[in-house]
């Protein structure tokens, strides 16, 4: 039997076809390491800072553009919720400058993915960029912000400054889990 026309444009297709990610930093509208949520680690009491850092590798092909809104996968609606942006830092686990903070306590009462949009947003401008998210957990209560199962673990995706701690730490190195932070940075449409 002979292959037809179309049945060849069909093989001819599949064959060099490479996949849905694109390599125009136009079309990433999202900086983040996670995947799904899958599930959030148990913390202590108190105030602790969950982040996400962005070296200038990864900021630059979006100079020019804006940081428009932050959103987080919560587990549990903690006592208070405050989102972050800090500028680059010293080194890659110290962030630098607070660049925004907004109290949203009062629009957090479920436990989902969170948006908050940043106004004004930020610009982009190709040095590092820290996202993060503080919350207050009560005792009792030692779960908050969500985290992949890690298949795509990016050291810069799972920074935490416990309540009991002085520095910033990648959550890996206290406990040997890979995870990345439930936690996106949205770009603006150019």
């Amino acid at each position: 039997m002979k292959p037809t026309l179309p049945l060849l444009l069909l093989l001819f297709g599949v064959l060099s076809w490479t996949g849905c990610k694109s390599d125009d930093p136009a079309t990433l509208t999202t900086l983040n390491y996670d995947g799904p949520n899958a599930s959030a680690p148990q913390l202590p009491p108190g105030r602790n800072l969950f982040a996400a850092y962005f070296p200038p590798a990864e900021t630059q092909p979006y100079v020019g553009r804006t940081l428009d809104r932050i959103t987080f996968y919560l587990t549990q609606v903690p006592l208070a919720t405050t989102v972050l942006v800090f500028g680059e830092g010293p080194d890659n686990r110290t962030p630098g400058p607070e660049l925004y903070r907004r109290d949203i306590t009062g629009r957090v009462n479920t436990t989902e993915w969170i948006e908050d949009r940043l106004i004004p947003g930020i610009e982009i401008t190709g040095e590092g960029i820290w996202l993060a998210v503080e919350v207050e957990l009560p005792d009792g209560q030692p779960f908050s912000v969500g985290c992949d199962a890690g298949r795509s673990y990016d050291p810069n995706g799972d920074l935490l400054l416990l309540s009991t701690a002085t520095q910033w730490a990648s959550f890996n190195d206290i406990t040997g889990e890979t995870v990345n932070w439930n936690i996106r940075g949205v770009l603006a449409e150019e």
